[in-house]
């Protein structure tokens, strides 16, 4: 499976990459305002260590926000393909992973992802092809969800704010069963991206 963060267990430390090691990652952070994605948590996402990251090089998250949620993070590589990454199967496999607390989101109490010392993010992002523009998008509901099932984005969406709009679009047409009376309800979902370009 190719995508622009690969997930690698924790426990697996090597790693074979395609392409040269000396080729770089740059990620731009997106400006305030990139996306008129609504956002009324408002929710951030940083990426860490900084703007460029050589392929093979380690990625985090760090993710806030001023209201209560459950958080997703998707990539969007240059194809358009579209992944999630947190929570993933193998957050999802561990024993903590399927509470539905597991990926809540407490206001004003940023989170890093992954985490070495947390039970159900114990994993690790490597960057690496295919090349060109990317995002990362948080996505957060108030109403608990751990997986979503979201299309590609059109690649005339590809490296701009269209990308994040397109699936703040989609996310809005999933229904989540409410857990008291397993009728479907709509969440309110906000969002915010981060673009990076692996060149």
């Amino acid at each position: 499976m190719r995508f622009g963060l690969k997930l690698c267990a924790a426990l697996v430390l090597a790693l074979a990459l395609a392409g040269p090691a000396a080729a770089q990652v740059k990620i731009t952070p997106a400006a305030p305002g990139a996306t008129s994605a609504p956002n009324p948590a408002g929710l951030t996402i940083e990426i860490l260590p900084g703007p460029e990251v050589a392929v093979g090089g380690r990625v985090w998250f760090r993710v806030s926000a001023k209201m209560q949620g459950y958080l997703v993070l998707v990539d969007i590589d240059a194809t358009g393909k579209l992944t999630q990454i947190y929570p993933n199967l193998q957050s999802l496999r561990m024993p903590l992973g399927s509470s539905e607390e597991s990926n809540r989101l407490k206001p004003g109490k940023p989170v890093t992802i992954p985490d070495p010392a947390s039970p159900i993010a114990n994993f690790e992002f490597v960057a690496e092809a295919p090349a060109g523009p990317g995002m990362v998008v948080a996505l957060m509901s108030d109403k608990p969800v751990q997986l979503v099932d979201l299309p590609e984005v059109p690649r005339e969406a590809l490296g701009t704010p269209a990308a994040a709009e397109f699936v703040y679009k989609a996310a809005q047409s999933l229904r989540i069963a409410a857990e008291e009376n397993y009728r479907l309800v709509d969440p309110k979902w906000s969002l915010a991206a981060q673009f990076y370009a692996i060149k």
